[in-house]
């Protein structure tokens, strides 16, 4: 935490504290183009401006894609069949989207790799690789089907392989030494292969169209897939825990990998047997034993990279985090609109919390400086707009409440960074407030070259085309502007890489009376639901600016003809 401050009382605005005010902060400077997006992606789930793909898998059993199949149980299975052919004594595979090209194996029959990697694909931008977004869905799956209690902490960086790796996925009809040698290789010893598989199997199970030399096809297999369940919790927030084990145990289990017919095929019961039964008897006796177990596991188990990837830090909720902030210039003679979000952390699960609260920004004028008595910093109160939530939680993952701002500022005033302040009242009537100033320099937003988003829009689901209009301050005597267009290419591959549509803006007039100029582009987008997201770069023979990683989340699709 930053140190605790005295603040001046610069302006009646501050009058209703009672408290002095506290600077607070953990460590994070927003704006981080690494994890911003991973995290909304982690925490946000459903709700206002998401854009999430747990909304797939949570909650639990949410998308089945037919008679006996389990999204989040293919969606932990690609995870794990994706990291299975690493060597980590050479450093080489493990969670690296190499999936993708590896479906034409044995090793990985079914559809559900495809599907899963479908359903991801529309989630890579430049910030969040395939490999990431696989890695996130063993986090989404473990958690929506466990009630938010085995809580795997997330770390962002992976990078996407460019082809195959070597085969290594452990079959059922290998031998023990054969499968302890596999997990080995991966780097899990013989107790943890036992864990992970227990794990693993916890959700899902075996589909007879693949596996029909384990389980029997009985039924139409273009409506059913002919699915034994590993056991009979299979959706549900309790649907992840161990209740695998448990039935192993006692006998009872209906696992078609312990107690099947085809005895050559009963990996389970050969690995959970391999150390006399000990590690699954422990897994039965405690379901929180368990949850421990797998929590751990899965979290090396997503965390094995290659040795030239290096993983960022755990990836925590953001206290205080802006969103889609913009100016629009002209809004009126002389002004500028400045507008955004700002994202707080609910006092408690409900959307009923922080009644009382009262949020306020103040905006730091273009020249700089602290607000105070020598920096008149304009104050505008923001009232409660929205919210999002995460779709599981055990007590730890709240309501965020969306705080939605604009105020109109003298363009020769500008803005370049703006503090938040959040007044909130106790239940005896006390009433205080903290200060978040992002470190000091308040959360940083530069007018120089701004997307102006009502003569902006986005066609990628209708025209294809993004008409796409910037203002750039005539002050910095920059000439050329260029915006770089980023999405998968190609949207038929599971595992597209993510290309760079550089194209140049023409200056197209000036706002009269801002010492701004327009600049404009028709560009071509592919037509789909991918997320497309650029970045802006104005220059001149000496000196260049960038605004990078904007997103369109506030612009407006274009009109099909347009």
């Amino acid at each position: 935490m930053f140190l605790k401050q005295q603040f001046l009382l610069a302006s009646a605005q501050y009058a209703i504290a009672t408290t002095a005010f506290e600077v607070a902060g953990d460590g994070y400077t927003w704006p981080n183009d690494k994890i911003d997006l991973l995290e909304h992606m982690l925490y946000e789930h459903s709700g206002f401006h998401v854009n999430s793909p747990a909304s797939f898998v949570a909650p639990c059993g949410r998308v089945p894609f037919g008679p006996g199949r389990s999204g989040s149980a293919e969606w932990l299975r690609t995870a794990y069949h994706d990291m299975a052919n690493a060597n980590v004594a050479a450093g080489t595979g493990g969670v690296d989207a190499s999936i993708g090209f590896e479906l034409d194996r044995d090793e990985n029959p079914g559809k559900g790799f495809n599907e899963t990697l479908f359903n991801l694909r529309d989630f890579m931008t430049a910030r969040t690789s395939m490999a990431d977004l696989i890695a996130m869905g063993a986090v989404f799956a473990v958690g929506g089907c466990s009630g938010g209690k085995v809580e795997i902490p997330f770390r962002g960086g992976r990078i996407d392989a460019i082809n195959a790796g070597p085969t290594g996925v452990p079959k059922p009809e290998e031998s023990i030494d054969s499968h302890i040698a596999s997990f080995n290789r991966q780097g899990f010893t013989q107790d943890e292969m036992i864990g992970l598989v227990a794990c693993g199997h916890t959700l899902g199970g075996v589909h007879g169209v693949d596996f029909p030399q384990i389980v029997a096809v009985v039924n139409d297999t273009s409506v059913d897939d002919n699915t034994q369940t590993f056991d009979s919790t299979i959706d549900g927030e309790g649907a992840f825990d161990n209740k695998v084990a448990s039935d192993f145990v006692a006998n009872i289990t209906q696992n078609p990998l312990a107690f099947g017919h085809n005895v050559t095929t009963r990996s389970d019961a050969r690995i959970f047997n391999s150390d006399g039964g000990v590690l699954i008897k422990k897994m039965a006796a405690s379901n929180e034993f368990f949850l421990q177990t797998c929590q751990s596991l899965l979290e090396r188990m997503i965390n094995t990279v290659p040795k030239s990837v290096h993983l960022g830090n755990q990836i925590d909720i953001i206290p205080v985090k802006p969103s889609s902030l913009y100016a629009t210039i002209g809004s009126s003679p002389g002004n500028m609109m400045f507008s955004g979000f700002i994202r707080l952390i609910s006092r408690d699960n409900s959307l009923d919390a922080d009644p009382g609260r009262k949020v306020r920004i103040h905006i730091h004028p273009r020249s700089g400086g602290r607000c105070g008595a020598t920096v008149d910093c304009p104050v505008v109160d923001v009232p409660e707009f929205s919210w999002s939530r995460s779709l599981y939680h055990d007590g730890g993952y709240p309501y965020f409440k969306k705080y939605k701002f604009s105020k109109e500022i003298p363009v020769d005033q500008g803005v370049s960074a703006f503090d938040v302040e959040v007044i909130d009242a106790a239940k005896d009537g006390t009433v205080s407030s903290k200060l978040y100033t992002n470190g000091g320099g308040g959360f940083p937003f530069d007018d120089t070259i701004v997307t102006q988003p009502t003569q902006t829009c986005n066609g990628q689901q209708g025209n294809g085309n993004f008409n796409l209009t910037v203002a750039l301050h005539d002050d910095r005597k920059l000439d050329t502007v260029q915006a770089l267009l980023q999405y998968p290419d190609s949207l038929t591959a599971l595992v597209p890489a993510i290309a760079t549509n550089k194209v140049t803006l023409k200056r197209v007039g000036v706002v009269s009376g801002t010492k701004y100029s327009l600049f404009s582009v028709k560009a071509k987008v592919p037509s789909g639901t991918f997320t497309l997201t650029y970045d802006l770069v104005a220059s001149n023979k000496t000196h260049t600016e960038f605004r990078r990683f904007n997103d369109v989340t506030e612009i407006p699709s274009c009109p099909k003809k347009l």
